[in-house]
């Protein structure tokens, strides 16, 4: 891995650690019973648009990378859940 990858890395692991956090602090503040938010308007606004920021950060790192941002974490013995169709492989319906 050289540097430009290796920077790519850890600023990918830096968007997803922002990320978690922004969205556990708004978990963890959400109204309950009936009470108010904590947070501001202004502040959920400017929650919102961080994470915008790093949702568009991560898919342009995705892209830079070669990765896809649906890339699940699976165990090696795994059987895998979903099978890719090929769209052309299904036979056409005549009416």
């Amino acid at each position: 891995m050289d540097n430009e990858d290796k920077a790519l890395a850890d600023e990918q692991r830096l968007m997803r650690m922002m990320r978690k956090t922004l969205t556990s602090i708004v978990r963890d503040t959400a109204p309950r019973d009936g009470n108010p938010s904590p947070l501001t308007e202004a502040t959920i606004m400017n929650i919102k648009d961080c994470l915008m920021v790093i949702s568009s950060r991560e898919t342009e790192l995705a892209r830079l990378t070669g990765r896809t941002l649906d890339e699940r974490p699976r165990f090696a013995d795994e059987t895998p859940t979903t099978h890719a169709v090929k769209i052309s492989s299904i036979p056409k319906k005549t009416h």
